[in-house]
């Protein structure tokens, strides 16, 4: 009898913390890329669906609302200068599942990249410990940093 209360104390401790821990480390990724031959600095963002449907308030079941909502949160939380020089990018879509949300955008008309500075601050206001990873391939050159809060702001150069 006492086998079966300890494995139950122990599945039961092992369910609580899993499901407490579903959300206790929130990160996004952003994949930026500029191939050869091409001339937009491409997008690629995933987030975990739930947290950025909290963050622009909208169920992510409405898609034209949805999609409004986070083009303009993106646009208050996303800033991108290339050459120091702020750009405004292009959204285009988000795709969304249950679990994760895509976010596709671009800025067009990209030539000479010396240097890129983003500042990332989506759903670090929501979320205490949200950290966005960011990577690069930037004409072949890959890099990479993260903004957390306190450190919203991330510059590579090439």
């Amino acid at each position: 009898m006492n086998k079966f209360i300890y494995f139950g104390v122990i599945i039961s401790a092992l369910l609580f913390f899993t499901s407490a821990s579903d959300h206790e480390f929130q990160t996004s990724t952003t994949k930026v890329e500029l191939n050869d031959g091409s001339n937009a600095l491409t997008f690629h963002s995933k987030f975990v669906t739930a947290d950025l449907e909290k963050a622009v308030g909208v169920s992510s079941t409405n898609a034209d609302q949805f999609n409004r909502a986070v083009e303009s949160y993106l646009k208050r939380n996303f800033v991108v200068k290339i050459n120091n020089e702020t750009k405004t990018f292009k959204y285009h879509t988000a795709q969304t599942s249950p679990k994760a949300t895509r976010l596709y955008f671009e800025i067009p008309n990209v030539t000479n990249v010396r240097t890129i500075e983003i500042r990332n601050s989506m759903l670090i206001s929501e979320f205490a410990q949200q950290q966005n990873f960011m990577t690069f391939n930037i004409l072949g050159k890959r890099d990479n940093f993260v903004t957390k809060r306190g450190s919203e702001t991330g510059r590579i150069s090439l």
